[in-house]
């Protein structure tokens, strides 16, 4: 991963950590800040919170308390093979915005969002979310230009 990658990942991690939204929203592709707002970007990962934490038998919302983001992800994948049909799950296609081209896109980034060992302990799990995203380059440099919670 290249450094302004990983420094792109890192910062965009520490923010959702952060929870600030409006901050999130700003590291998005144009096109993506169109369609979501701030509320929505807070929702996208809180959403994810609480299912993480309904699966885990805790009814009260938590957030993730560790305090950097672990990344990971892959030069690999492109936009072309973001658009192939997921077979395992029944040929969904993920909706990756025609903005995304395999020229502006730099990289599949996964960021997790993890427990603090505190957290671990007491729910059981080790991470809240593990969100999966094209970073792509546009004039405004990178931005997010896809999004998943988890990689399909």
């Amino acid at each position: 991963m290249d450094d302004d990658v990983r420094l792109f990942g890192q910062h965009l991690g520490t923010r959702a950590l952060a929870r600030d939204w409006t901050g999130v929203h700003a590291m998005l592709a144009p096109w993506m800040q169109q369609t979501m707002t701030p509320d929505g970007v807070r929702a996208f990962f809180e959403n994810e919170y609480r299912l993480t934490l309904q699966d885990n038998s805790v009814d009260s919302m938590h957030y993730p308390e560790h305090p950097e983001p672990q990344l990971g992800g892959n030069g690999f994948t492109n936009a072309t093979a973001l658009r192939k049909p997921i077979s395992w799950e029944g040929d969904r296609i993920r909706p990756v915005a025609p903005e995304v081209t395999d020229a502006n896109m730099k990289y599949w980034m996964s960021i997790q969002l993890q427990c603090s060992d505190a957290q671990m302990d007491t729910f059981g799990f080790d991470f809240f979310s593990e969100v999966w995203l094209a970073v792509v380059q546009t004039n405004e440099g990178l931005r997010v230009g896809y999004w998943s919670q988890g990689a399909y």
